[in-house]
């Protein structure tokens, strides 16, 4: 056991973003239902101070991109009282939702989703960061996990991984991070830092959803900034609508996904990527052409598009960026120069999740290298079957693309990840009467049988 004063609990959800509130919300559910509650504490870690969706991204006229009913609890239990339409009831806004006739916007789908939270307070502690994961080993067997936080530790018997995905930082960019440097998952706190100061000649990389709000927004802040948006491919491609390349987000396709081996896997990821990745929505593709027209109206060129094109090399030049970008096709070479720079580049999820470097002897790794997860989400160690490592919104890899950065099984997953956990504590106390049953019957025991 570990030297310091850590407190037993049961279970540590690591995040408090939509998958470990899904989660949360299931196990609430529950208890409130069965009357039962077989995990002792559960305990979700958070770093932020609060409740933030998005938060860094809650751009204006910016709206979800996913059906109203995969919120968190929906395809779980309509009868939650964690559902969108509850929620929508709670504020008074069911008929007028309604009549709104388009999804809810992001500023909306934040409330809802800090709205749920506020009702589950009891299991989250707030601005305290996990630092480190470590096994407690006994005898060559993992027996618990020693939780370590900024404010503490913990010991134990499961945890649930639900920090989400990496934000992806281009190599050649991490030498310039900063303040004129970022992801777009920084990016309101590093805009709005600029104050009156905003930079007037700016380069957006990448052509996904964040990359193209990004450009629109920083266009909307001033009529003498200009972008220079860079792409691998032809520009903004509008994502992947079309009902059937959808199915890839249905429960059932998680099986399907699961079962084939590491090549089938990663050939049907690279067929049904363009669903969630690389693309905007219709309205952002219209905005961003119509912002091209318009300003060619005028004789203006604030959105200057680089398609086919990398970035080659970017180095600092004084209070600028000098940034050579090459195509890809002709091979030619432009030079450019700008004040600021937003990486719309994504977002991974890495092989091994850094808080299991410490778990890497136990660890079954596929021969990718990244960690086994079987079809419950249960990271597999090998030998050690009294603790349970879930990967909550992290194995994108073993279960698909509706393990990404999305809503869709947020909540059948929550369900999965209960079900496997309910399962194993009912086997530990098949096991500790099995114990009992053989045991000397001492005083003691006997006591305890009469109780």
């Amino acid at each position: 056991m570990p030297e310091r004063n850590s407190a037993e609990v049961d279970t540590v959800i690591v995040g408090f973003g939509p998958a470990g509130i899904a989660f949360t919300c299931a196990v609430s559910d529950w208890i409130e239902e069965t009357g039962q509650n077989p995990f002792g504490k559960v305990l979700c870690l958070e770093k932020a101070e609060a409740c933030s969706w998005h938060g860094e991204f809650l751009l204006r006229n910016t709206d979800i991109n996913h059906h109203v009913f995969r919120d968190l609890v929906t395809p779980r239990n309509p009868r939650s009282r964690f559902s969108f339409a509850m929620y929508l009831k709670s504020r008074q806004r069911l008929y007028k939702f309604g009549l709104l006739g388009r999804p809810p916007s992001r500023h909306e789908w934040s409330d809802y989703m800090a709205w749920v939270a506020s009702q589950l307070s009891e299991y989250v502690s707030y601005a305290e960061p996990v630092l480190s994961l470590a096994p407690v080993v006994e005898k060559g067997e993992v027996v618990g996990i020693d939780v370590t936080t900024e404010k503490g530790g913990y010991v134990a018997k499961s945890v649930v991984l639900s920090s989400g995905s990496w934000p992806k930082i281009p190599d050649l960019f991490t030498p310039h991070l900063g303040r004129k440097v970022f992801h777009t998952s920084v990016y309101l706190s590093h805009v709005q830092a600029f104050g009156n100061e905003l930079p007037k000649r700016w380069l957006v990389l990448g052509s996904g959803q964040s990359a193209g709000e990004s450009a629109l927004d920083l266009l909307g802040r001033g009529g003498d900034v200009v972008v220079e948006s860079v792409h691998r491919s032809a520009g903004f491609r509008i994502g992947q609508l079309g009902q059937f390349p959808n199915l890839a987000f249905l429960p059932e396709q998680v099986d399907y996904f699961h079962g084939l081996d590491h090549d089938g896997r990663t050939r049907l990821f690279a067929e049904i990527r363009a669903t969630n990745y690389s693309g905007v929505d219709i309205d952002d593709s219209r905005a961003l052409y119509s912002q091209i027209y318009e300003d060619s109206i005028e004789g203006k060129e604030r959105l200057r598009m680089s398609p086919f094109s990398v970035v080659e090399s970017v180095s600092a030049a004084g209070e600028a960026y000098d940034v050579v970008l090459r195509d890809l096709f002709t091979g030619r070479r432009k030079a450019v120069v700008v004040d600021a720079i937003v990486l719309g580049t994504g977002y991974e999820q890495p092989r091994v999740p850094p808080l299991l470097a410490d778990f890497l002897p136990w660890l079954e790794l596929d021969e990718d290298g990244s960690v086994t997860v079987d079809r419950d989400y249960r990271i597999v160690l090998k030998g050690s079957p009294r603790v349970a490592i879930f990967a909550n919104g992290q194995s994108e890899r073993a279960h698909g693309i509706s393990d990404a950065q999305s809503f869709s099984l947020v909540a059948v997953r929550a369900e999965r990840i209960l079900a496997s956990l309910l399962e194993g504590r009912s086997a530990d106390a098949l096991t500790a009467d099995a114990r009992a049953a053989d045991a000397p019957a001492t005083g003691e025991r006997l006591l305890e049988a009469s109780r």
